[in-house]
């Protein structure tokens, strides 16, 4: 009679096919997981697909002013971090314009000599002073005015005022080829100055001097944003600026000198 151990064949039979039951399980999860990652993969790229159509269909014009007004906002917040920084820039530029232009040198932020500015002024009072421009010979020339030209009468149709900007800086350029020259547009009037009605019709005329500007290839500075911002450092008559607002105006009269 034969003796010993007798082999549990079921027992091996259940492990056998426990162990298969395992692999088939691992490899149906890591099927499960590949075609998980794969669906989310395909989701980034659909998602990213559809931020680019919806790019395509922006206005080329809308995301340019998004990106200037990040610019303008940087610019801005640079004079309140280092104002220095801001009027150092302006070394060898002039300023031109009327009495809100006076404050510049006035207050003392530029010297007197690069402020060709006065009171009552306007724009077509830039060619009396080439022959001062010429020796100043400066690397930019801003030009500051608009609130006495619109209320002057002498323009009453916005185009005719562009047109009549458009001159004085061709002449500016005549005179100083190598001068970087660049238009401000008109600072609005604060609440307390609006009894003046022609002050009303001020965005036409700047709508006006940016497609002058636009169609002719001039610089222009777009001071909306920063007059907005800071309607509190106007003077009590809603004309005249308070000694903090220059800074901003500096700084964002910079961001399209920077732009270039």
């Amino acid at each position: 009679m034969r003796t010993g151990k007798r082999t549990h064949l079921p027992d091996i039979k259940i492990i056998l096919l426990a162990a298969g039951i395992i692999i088939i399980t691992v490899v149906i999860i890591a099927f499960i997981y590949k075609d998980q990652k794969q669906e989310k993969n395909k989701e980034k790229v659909a998602q990213g697909i559809r931020y680019l159509e919806s790019l395509e269909q922006q206005n080329v014009a809308e995301i340019n002013e998004t990106i200037k007004a990040i610019r303008v906002r940087h610019s801005l917040d640079l004079a309140d971090t280092d104002e220095s920084v801001v009027w150092g820039a302006f070394e060898n530029c002039a300023v031109m314009g009327d009495s809100r232009a006076v404050g510049f040198s006035f207050y003392e932020f530029l010297p007197e000599d690069w402020v060709i500015a006065e009171s009552g002024s306007t724009v077509k009072d830039v060619s009396e002073h080439l022959e001062q421009l010429k020796r100043l010979d400066p690397v930019r020339v801003f030009l500051c005015f608009g609130i006495n030209d619109i209320a002057c009468g002498l323009w009453p149709e916005p185009a005719d005022y562009a047109a009549e900007c458009a001159a004085q800086i061709r002449a500016v350029a005549g005179a100083l080829p190598e001068t970087e020259i660049y238009l401000n547009s008109i600072l609005p009037p604060g609440a307390a100055a609006m009894w003046n009605e022609s002050y009303a019709r001020l965005g036409e005329y700047n709508d006006a001097l940016k497609a002058m500007t636009e169609q002719n290839g001039f610089r222009y500075i777009d001071n909306t944003y920063v007059a907005e911002e800071h309607q509190n450092l106007y003077q009590g008559d809603g004309l005249h600026l308070q000694p903090d607002f220059y800074k901003y105006w500096a700084a964002n009269m910079l961001t399209e000198v920077n732009e270039q």
